[in-house]
C-alpha cells in the first residue's frame, strides 16, 4: 500500500507505520491524532527530499559509521534471538536497516554540514533578547531540608516520633537522631534530602518545609509516608539569573533556532519543486 509519492520515491504504509509509532513513543501517546499522523508523514517527505538533495552534494558516509550504530541497535536487544525475532516480525532484513542508518546518517551530516549553528549574534541583540525574557530566565524559589521519618500511621508511631521530637532542641540533635532512629534512607546522610523545588514533595511536606526558617525544626507532620519531623537548612529564594550566567547558553540557543529556520525554509522551497501525492483516505 503506498501512502504518498515524492517524485519518484513511493512512501510504503509499512514506512509510515513505523515512524508513526516512532511518534507516538516521542510524545507518549497511546492513540495516534491527527496531529501525530500529519506529522509522521510529513517527515517522511522531509526525509526524503533532503535525502535526494544530500546524495547529489557528493557527501560520503564512512562504512564504520554504519557499523557501529547498527551495533549500537542491536546492543538495545537481550540477545540475537530477540533481534532476530524483531526482523522477521518487522519483515526487514539487516541489509534494509543498514541502508536506513546510512540515510540518517546522509542527511545528519548534510544539514549540519550546510546549517550549522554559527551565525555571529551582536552583544546588542542578546541583551535585547534578555531583557525582553526575563522571565525565562527566573530561578524557582528552592529550599534544602532534612527529616526524620517513622513509618507507619498509628497511634505507636505517632508516640514515636512526638518522643522524638521531644528530645531535639537543636540541629546537632537533630542530626544525631536522624542517623539513629530515621526510617529512611537518608538517614545514612543525618537525614538530608538536598534541594527541592515546589511540587517535588507530597503536599503535606512540602507545605511545612516551605514555611520554616533556616534551623527551625517543625513539629510531627502526617504523610502517605508516616510522621516526619523537618528541619529546614538553607534557602534559595527566586530571581532572575544575571546575563552574564546565561549568555553563552542564550547565544547557543539563538544560534540553533537561526539554523533550524534556515532548514525550514529550505525544506520549503524543497516542497514548491516537487512533485507530491498524498493517498488521504489510507492515513
Amino acid at each position: 500500500m503506498i501512502i504518498a509519492q515524492v517524485n519518484n520515491y513511493k512512501i510504503t504504509f509499512d514506512e509510515y507505520n513505523a515512524e508513526l509509532e516512532r511518534m507516538l513513543a516521542k510524545f507518549h501517546l497511546e492513540v495516534p491524532t491527527e496531529k501525530a499522523k500529519k506529522r509522521a508523514l510529513e517527515q517522511l517527505i522531509d526525509a526524503y527530499l533532503l535525502l535526494e538533495v544530500a546524495k547529489e552534494s557528493g557527501i560520503k558516509v564512512p562504512n564504520d559509521d554504519i557499523e557501529e550504530c547498527f551495533v549500537d541497535l542491536m546492543l538495545k536487544y537481550d540477545s540475537e534471538n530477540e533481534f532476530q525475532s524483531m526482523l522477521e516480525t518487522s519483515n526487514i532484513t539487516t541489509d534494509i536497516i543498514k541502508e536506513r542508518i546510512h540515510n540518517d546518517l546522509l542527511i545528519k551530516e548534510f544539514v549540519t554540514t550546510n546549517f550549522p549553528n554559527e551565525c555571529e549574534i551582536s552583544p546588542e541583540k542578546l541583551k535585547d533578547v534578555y531583557q525582553e525574557n526575563k522571565d525565562s530566565f527566573r530561578t524557582q524559589e528552592m529550599v534544602k531540608a532534612s527529616h526524620i521519618l517513622v513509618q507507619g500511621q498509628d497511634d505507636v508511631s505517632l508516640q514515636k516520633i512526638i518522643e522524638i521530637r521531644e528530645s531535639i532542641e537543636s540541629p546537632q540533635d537533630f542530626h544525631r537522631i536522624a542517623s539513629e532512629c530515621s526510617d529512611c534512607p537518608s538517614c545514612l546522610q543525618c537525614g538530608d534530602l538536598g534541594f527541592f523545588t515546589r511540587g517535588k514533595m507530597v503536599k503535606e511536606f512540602e507545605n511545612i518545609a516551605f514555611e520554616l526558617s533556616v534551623n527551625e525544626i517543625s513539629k510531627p507532620v502526617k504523610t502517605q509516608f508516616g510522621y516526619h519531623i523537618i528541619m529546614l537548612t538553607e534557602r534559595r529564594e527566586s530571581k532572575v539569573t544575571a546575563f552574564d550566567e546565561v549568555r553563552e547558553s542564550l547565544e547557543k540557543r539563538l544560534q540553533q533556532i537561526d539554523s533550524e529556520l534556515k532548514l525550514i525554509r529550505f525544506i520549503k522551497e524543497l516542497r514548491s519543486k516537487a512533485d507530491i501525492l498524498i493517498n488521504r483516505e489510507y492515513l
